[in-house]
């Protein structure tokens, strides 16, 4: 029942509608793990957005050549305390359709408060859990988090978690299918290493038999500040390469040739496993690392950085580097930018005025006049009109069928009928069919019932990974109203009806 995963990524960028506003820590003391992150999100969902702007306070040239690389206008604040930066940002900056992304440390509580009532929406990317969020989505890609570990203040807002959210750039999205040799190792402590540790553990990499470490490959970003020390030293070592500032191709296509890494348990880690992966060793350099390192050595996919030594010597490297690359293709499937472009039209949606509840045997007369519905069959791929006796057997095995899910839309001031949405499961794919009764039409319902939808069959039946819904090609509505929802394009199966498009969303 598996259909291929080629979704059509290509569509043009909103010509209207809300700007995507990104403020981001980041420099030489912070280091970049913020703006990397950010820049990695605006790849995923900035043609979503009729504009993608990065807002930061002072930045360095370093930061700007990121920025204008990608492409990205910067906004540059006064440098001005948090408390006032956010009636700033208010005053001059938001419009009220922005979606507002925010990225360190000093955005707390009270800083939330003040920017998200100049946006239509706020997301907040988060490590550390330390104060209460105002935001309407918080995104944190360390794995075994859990609402439990947050305090979440708005309404309706959702927490986004672990690899499956992970925002990382295209260029770390495609892996080797074997595994490097163990014994060409890269090191990066971060784009900027404030503490300085890059020289000294690359002094006790190189003091490794030349066996265990034949090459050693040095990665830091622009901001590093001690570049012409580390070339100074790196000239006396033939077993070791610099690398500052590569590109993400070429900092991708590093990573594949490497089959162990010793790095910061950060945004890096997760590149190199979904890069391809192999030996990992985690070595936190910074306070908001602990839960992704935690994460990291607990499921397996990292060993800790002070046993490195006794595994490159080892006679297990290989086997052990093939255990945690199985481990790290686990969790990081390639699927993460699907996600989050789901994520982010789900933001768009207004709540649904409308509740779903179970459909019934007695709901079969009106469920017979929607389906006859002459613009309903005019958009089947089966126009014929529905006999009684047809849809009644149907309609009876359906609601005895246990991995089927018939749900009824109900408004919620009148209680009048809205609309229906169906699931027909089979393995981890649920196939969907919704419709909207006459009266409530064009009022741009299809979309929400979708969402709720799709989020009641993962409820009923957690082993759901996707759902798809197909409609006809000529039925550019609902075509429409998939695409609002976060649904993205696929190819057709084989046996799928023609003249139809096939819609997929990835739990």
């Amino acid at each position: 029942m598996g259909i291929p995963l080629v979704f059509d990524t290509a569509a043009n960028p909103a010509p209207w509608g809300p700007r995507l506003v990104l403020r981001a820590d980041g420099g030489s003391t912070t280091g970049l793990g913020h703006v990397m992150r950010l820049l990695a999100l605006a790849e995923i969902v900035r043609r979503q957005f009729s504009e993608t702007v990065f807002v930061v306070q002072n930045p360095a040239d370093s930061l700007r050549g990121l920025l204008a690389t990608a492409g990205l206008p910067v906004q540059e604040l006064p440098e001005q305390p948090l408390a006032t930066e956010a009636v700033w940002l208010r005053q001059h900056l938001l419009r009220d359709d922005d979606v507002l992304v925010l990225d360190g440390y000093g955005f707390d509580f009270a800083y939330q408060q003040a920017v998200r009532r100049g946006a239509a929406k706020l997301v907040c990317l988060d490590d550390l859990h330390a104060f209460p969020f105002a935001a309407d989505l918080v995104l944190n890609p360390a794995g075994g988090i859990s609402e439990a570990s947050y305090e979440v203040r708005t309404l309706g807002a959702r927490l986004l978690a672990g690899p499956a959210f992970a925002p990382l750039r295209s260029a770390f999205q495609t892996s080797n299918e074997l595994l490097a040799n163990p014994g060409t190792v890269l090191l990066c402590l971060g784009g900027a290493d404030p503490h300085h540790l890059t020289q000294q553990v690359a002094t006790q990499l190189l003091a490794l038999p030349e066996a265990a470490v034949q090459q050693l490959h040095v990665v830091v970003g622009p901001a590093y500040k001690g570049w012409q020390q580390l070339c100074e030293w790196g000239t006396s070592h033939p077993r070791l390469t610099l690398h500052r500032a590569l590109p993400a191709a070429g900092l991708g296509a590093l990573m594949r040739g490497c089959g162990a890494a010793v790095l910061s348990p950060s945004t890096v880690s997760y590149e190199y496993c979904a890069a391809g992966g192999g030996l990992l060793f985690t070595l936190p350099t910074a306070d908001n690392q602990h839960d992704l390192d935690q994460f990291l050595r607990g499921a397996g996919l990292a060993l800790p950085y002070p046993s490195v030594a006794n595994v490159l010597t080892g006679t297990e490297a290989v086997r052990v580097g093939a255990r945690l690359r199985a481990a790290q293709r686990q969790h990081f499937d390639g699927l993460a930018p699907t996600r989050l472009r789901q994520a982010f039209a789900a933001l768009r949606i207004s709540a649904p005025s409308f509740h779903l509840l179970p459909i019934a045997l007695s709901n079969s007369e009106l469920l017979l006049a929607w389906t006859n519905d002459p613009v309903v069959r005019q958009h089947s791929f089966s126009p014929k009109p529905v006999a009684r006796a047809e849809h009644e057997a149907w309609l009876r095995t359906r609601l005895a069928d246990p991995n089927s899910l018939l749900l009824l839309a109900e408004d919620i001031d009148s209680g009048a009928p809205v609309g229906l949405i169906r699931f027909q499961v089979a393995g981890t794919l649920a196939t969907l069919s919704y419709q909207l009764a006459t009266a409530w039409r064009g009022r741009g319902l299809a979309a929400p019932l979708l969402l709720a939808g799709t989020e009641a069959v993962q409820q009923r039946f957690p082993r759901v990974r996707r759902v798809q819904g197909q409609v006809r090609a000529a039925n550019l509505a609902s075509g429409r109203a998939f695409e609002r929802a976060g649904f993205e394009r696929a190819a057709l199966e084989a046996d799928a009806p023609t003249g139809g498009l096939n819609f997929v969303w990835i739990a």
